[in-house]
């Protein structure tokens, strides 16, 4: 019998939309140390893509799984019979011993000692962060619909506070770290929202329906991205996040991490709350119920057992 090198084995290609934050940090870490591959996948990400344009590439088929924050966009597309579901909770915000991974940074020389000036904020125009935002300013007693709000690129944000043309940013993760530096950090999404469901996995058709097992696989790697996130800022963790955000190892070290919980499964009464501010707002017209905008299965077959007290 001849003998000869084993056939390879083909990859099920997998399309993810990427963002360089660290909410996408057991994403990273799942692609760096191979764990996808484990699965017998070939996963991609896909940049440089508007929050608009990954929705419609994830009904469309464009792409495969779309990582992020929950948006009225997303969850009113279900109700309209979009082939799209929320497949796993990604992070959440939670307490860190004083640090925070979402929070207000004030420009400098605005008076923080009673209840600021804001004139202009800058803030997404819908979605988790308009929410967080507002839940944050309600503390204050400042409605956000007073405010001018702007959806400013990151890199711009740090030159707009120092020349007073902007007035306060709401900004996540290393973005955070960078303005807290620039400005005054006023006001915590943790103190206001502890719990919440801040960004979830959302999966196509295919990897819900045709290609099930795909989504399984996929979602048994990203366990294991986790598991490995949440040894915390070990020398590989920030190595591989440092990478994947484009930042130095000391910033990323620097920044306070958003929290996942151990077996990725989804805050809804986070969510129920979140579209009742929408609903009222006017970005949806009806609440979407857990049992047509979720598929809580695909995470009952792939999650971790828990020990007691682990979450």
């Amino acid at each position: 019998m001849a003998c000869g090198n084993p056939e390879p084995t083909t990859l099920r290609k997998v399309r993810v939309s990427f963002n360089p934050h660290l909410s996408w940090g057991p994403l990273m870490i799942a692609q760096s140390e191979g764990f996808f591959r484990d699965e017998g996948l070939e996963v991609e990400f896909v940049h440089a893509m508007e929050v608009e344009e990954t929705l419609v590439a994830l009904i469309t088929g464009d792409i495969d799984v779309r990582p992020g924050a929950i948006h009225a966009a997303f969850l009113s597309a279900v109700t309209r019979g979009a082939p799209v579901r929320i497949a796993a909770g990604s992070g959440v915000l939670g307490a860190q011993g004083g640090c925070s991974y979402f929070g207000i940074v004030l420009r400098p020389g605005l008076d923080t000692a009673g209840t600021p000036e804001i004139r202009s904020l800058r803030t997404s125009l819908d979605g988790s962060t308009r929410y967080v935002v507002s839940r944050m300013l309600e503390k204050r007693g400042i409605p956000l619909d007073r405010i001018d709000t702007n959806r400013l690129e990151d890199h711009l944000v740090a030159m707009a506070l120092e020349n007073g043309s902007l007035d306060a940013a709401a900004i996540t993760g290393t973005g955070l770290t960078h303005l807290a530096r620039v400005g005054t950090l006023w006001l915590t999404a943790e103190d206001v929202l502890p719990g919440y469901q801040w960004s979830v996995l959302a999966f196509g058709e295919r990897l819900l329906v045709r290609e099930r097992d795909t989504g399984l696989r996929f979602l048994r790697a990203f366990h294991r991205g986790v598991a490995q996130y949440r040894q915390g800022k070990t020398e590989r963790n920030v190595a591989i996040l440092a990478e994947g955000t484009g930042q130095t190892p000391e910033v990323v070290r620097e920044t306070c991490w958003p929290v996942f919980t151990a077996d990725s499964r989804v805050n809804w009464n986070s969510i129920e709350e979140f579209q009742r501010w929408a609903k009222a707002e006017g970005f949806m017209d009806s609440i979407v119920p857990a049992e047509m905008a979720l598929d809580s299965t695909l995470v009952a077959e792939t999650a971790p057992r828990l020990t007691p007290g682990e979450k």
